[in-house]
C-alpha cells in the first residue's frame, strides 16, 4: 500500500491518498460492510464493540470503540452522497466534541494493480483542524489504513 498526506498550512483540511492492492469492489466493500470496518476503523488496541452503517443518501451511521481500559467513545454521522464504487460524502461528528460536525468525502478510482483512495476530511475553520492534528488524527487515519490494508490482504487470500 502507498498512502500520502496532504495538510495545507492554509486550508481547513486533511487529505489522505491511498493505494490498495485490491479491485474496486473489495476496497469498496471493505470500507462499508459494517462486519469489515469492525476490523479495520480503530487505533491500534481498541475495538470497535458497535458499527451500524446505512450506506444511502440520509442514512445513519454509528460506531462505538472500546480502549484497552474499557472507556468507550462513539462516533456518529449520516451520509449526504452515496455513489457506489465511486464516492461518499459523510458527516462525522464524535461524542467528546458534539458541536464539532465534520465532512468526510471518500473518492474511489480504479489504478494499474488496485484502487486509489482519496480521503478528504474537512473542517469548520482552522482551530478544529488544529485540534484534530494535535489529538493525533494522522496518526489514527494511518493506523485506521493499515489496518484497512491487512484486512485487505486477508480478503484476497480468502480469510
Amino acid at each position: 500500500m502507498r498512502r500520502t498526506f496532504s495538510v495545507p498550512t492554509d486550508r481547513s483540511f486533511i487529505q489522505m491518498t491511498e493505494v490498495v492492492s485490491a479491485p474496486l469492489e473489495r476496497a469498496w466493500v471493505a470500507r462499508y460492510e459494517p462486519l469489515y470496518v469492525a476490523q479495520w476503523w480503530m487505533p491500534r488496541g481498541y475495538v470497535n464493540s458497535i458499527v451500524d452503517i446505512d450506506l444511502a443518501p440520509q442514512g445513519q451511521w454509528r460506531m462505538c470503540q472500546r480502549d484497552p481500559e474499557g472507556n468507550e467513545f462513539s462516533f456518529y454521522g449520516h451520509f449526504t452522497v452515496v455513489e457506489p464504487q465511486v464516492r461518499t460524502v459523510q458527516t462525522y461528528v464524535s461524542e467528546l466534541f458534539p458541536d464539532v460536525e465534520t465532512y468526510l468525502t471518500t473518492e474511489f478510482s480504479e489504478v494499474a494493480r488496485g484502487t486509489q483512495i482519496v480521503t478528504h476530511h474537512a473542517f469548520g475553520d482552522m482551530s478544529q483542524r488544529h485540534g484534530y492534528l494535535q489529538l493525533g488524527g494522522v496518526e489514527r487515519m494511518t493506523e485506521a489504513s493499515q489496518h484497512y490494508d491487512r484486512l485487505l490482504s486477508k480478503l484476497a487470500l480468502g480469510r
